[in-house]
């Protein structure tokens, strides 16, 4: 096995969704387990059920007993669930997220003990693990990891945009635009910029929190009396941040493309423009972690489960995103290396 490849953890998303089928199309690729080496934590069963319902004969996971018996050139695959699990194509069920997380669990712990270095999370059902009070995959990943400082960035090809709250009320939002959270993001947001994406000096387009700014005499109370001190911080520890500037002009406008991220003060205004720009293949992040951990920006698809209809893209990009950070990450390791010893002389 390589030891210098990336061994990339994969969980299994919901049962009933489409995430078996979005997987089994990846690596029916021979180039996707060339790119590093993935294990699935989930149910060769469950993998079975879907390629018999897609009617793929030409492929299978190599089932392992641990991650730790992973194997290179290989799409494997480790058991978490009991046998008795049972798919239930197109349908939330108890059982469907319970399993989500039991993969999500596992994943973590190999993440944890260094046998996996990198993690993809495939999409969860909230609404089928409500009791354990999820907002999304990554939730569950930064309570499990105790990396609660981590952000998120949604990532396509063009565009990277991180929001400075969750996806909460408009209300509560507001009331978490301080200068503060703004530098310590900032500061987060740059430094991944650099060691994971491999930007000299990246420049970062900062959102006022009210809009119509272009065409305001002054600023408003939030923009001068947090937003705009957050950003002149930034630009002292020589942090290239920008602005503030309303989301209209930043997303109506090719200005986002002069920016190596924008920084948006809630969900929405982040998340709408980027979707509405990056339907099909757009990735999360979870910046600030010490692994790597991405999830494909998909919904679960219970419409499409099992009918050869569902796009793996997103996935497909996850899968790329990992791997481009894991070289980045490497690479910078090896560029601010103390690469000169230090000696004890005594006479």
């Amino acid at each position: 096995m390589d030891s210098n490849k990336l061994k990339v953890g994969i969980t299994q998303g919901d049962i009933n969704s489409t995430s078996y089928e979005i997987m089994i199309k990846t690596f029916q690729e021979s180039l996707a387990s060339e790119m590093c080496i993935p294990v699935i934590y989930g149910s060769p069963k469950v993998a079975a059920y879907y390629r018999k319902a897609l009617n793929i004969t030409t492929f299978s996971f190599n089932t392992v007993a641990s991650a730790s018996e992973m194997q290179d050139h290989k799409s494997n695959i480790v058991n978490v669930l009991d046998d008795d699990v049972k798919v239930e194509l197109g349908k939330s069920t108890q059982m469907a997220g319970e399993s989500a997380l039991i993969s999500i669990d596992k994943a973590c712990a190999d993440i944890e003990s260094g046998i996996t270095n990198a993690l993809i999370v495939n999409p969860i059902n909230t609404k089928n693990t409500a009791e354990f009070n999820l907002t999304d995959q990554f939730d569950f990943v930064k309570k499990r990891t105790n990396t609660s400082n981590s952000i998120t960035v949604w990532v396509n090809d063009a565009l990277k945009v991180c929001s400075l709250t969750g996806p909460t009320s408009l209300l509560d939002a507001a009331k978490k635009v301080t200068a503060s959270n703004i530098l310590t993001t900032l500061r987060t947001l740059n430094q991944s910029l650099i060691a994971d994406f491999g930007i000299d000096k990246p420049k970062i387009a900062v959102l006022g929190l009210n809009p119509n700014l272009a065409n305001a005499t002054e600023l408003t109370r939030e923009e001068k009396n947090e937003i705009a001190p957050a950003i002149e911080s930034a630009n002292n520890e020589n942090i290239m941040a920008m602005g503030p500037y309303d989301a209209e002009t930043i997303f109506g406008t090719d200005l986002f493309t002069k920016f190596d991220a924008v920084l948006a003060m809630y969900y929405d205004q982040g998340m709408v423009p980027f979707r509405a720009l990056s339907y099909d293949d757009g990735v999360s992040y979870m910046a600030g972690a010490n692994f790597i951990c991405v999830a494909p920006m998909q919904d679960v698809d219970y419409e499409n489960a099992g009918l050869d209809k569902a796009n793996p893209c997103a996935f497909q990009k996850a899968l790329h995103l990992v791997c481009k950070i894991g070289r980045c990450r490497n690479m910078h390791a090896e560029l601010t290396a103390d690469v000169l010893k230090t000696h004890n002389i005594s006479e």
